[in-house]
């Protein structure tokens, strides 16, 4: 398959957990929250065991993630059971934003595949030394951020123009900023969206959200509520 897979069994199913992969078989009992990974290109057969287990199954596309990180990534082993808590974080993020509907947007979907194929490489590949990214200049990428924010920013774009891949980017404007892109999108549109409020009380809520770039009113009540402690209509009434 073209397709790294990853499954996070956040409830393991009850007996033995048969696998077989490259000539390999393998047999053990699973844990909840324990991870499985198999890499593009690898055969693999499962035979699951009693119960009804529940697990997220994660579809990596190899190349993409080749792209996000910006080099190949041909060396990853299959492993059937393995903890590790980055993976674990992430999964859990990704099965979030799934009871969301998808609606963070492609900046937030952008800089999960890079951090996703950072930690993947990290547990499931051979060890290469990171980039130091300290020099790196990323001011190109704040300033796109604070000049299109009410716009779907992709990291794509962001990485274009600092001459660096998606990974890259992420970890240098976290070294740069203290805080990942996405996030910094998240709180630019929460200071624009005060500014707003502040300025004009008779705007719906509704527009105001669509106008800053959110998917709906309720998507942007969430992200006002998480930054500033309250919501859009208490923020407006203290005023």
């Amino acid at each position: 398959m073209a397709h790294h897979l990853l499954v996070y069994h956040y409830k393991a199913l009850d007996g033995a957990f048969h696998h077989s992969c490259a000539g390999r078989k393998t047999t053990t009992h699973l844990r909840d929250g324990q991870l499985s990974f198999i890499p593009a290109g690898a055969d693999n057969h499962w035979t699951f065991g009693e119960g009804a287990p529940s697990a997220l199954h994660i579809l990596i596309d190899a190349e993409s993630m080749d792209a996000a990180l910006g080099k190949t990534n041909k060396d990853l082993r299959d492993v059937f059971q393995v903890d590790s808590d980055p993976l674990r974080d992430l999964a859990h993020r990704l099965r979030r934003e799934l009871t969301l509907g998808g609606i963070t947007g492609p900046l937030f979907a952008d800089a999960m595949m890079a951090l996703l194929g950072e930690a993947l490489r990290s547990t499931f590949g051979e060890a290469t030394p990171s980039d130091n990214m300290a020099d790196a200049n990323v001011s190109a990428a704040r300033d796109l951020i604070e000049a299109e924010f009410s716009r779907q920013i992709s990291l794509a774009e962001l990485a274009e123009v600092c001459e660096l891949s998606q990974s890259q980017i992420l970890r240098a404007f976290r070294q740069k900023f203290g805080t990942t892109p996405h996030q910094y999108l998240m709180h630019r549109r929460v200071k624009a969206g005060q500014s707003m409020l502040l300025s004009d009380d008779t705007l719906p809520l509704a527009q105001l959200a669509l106008d800053l770039g959110y998917a709906d009113q309720s998507h942007f009540t969430r992200s006002f509520s998480a930054i500033t402690g309250v919501t859009p209509d208490k923020f407006r009434a203290r005023v």
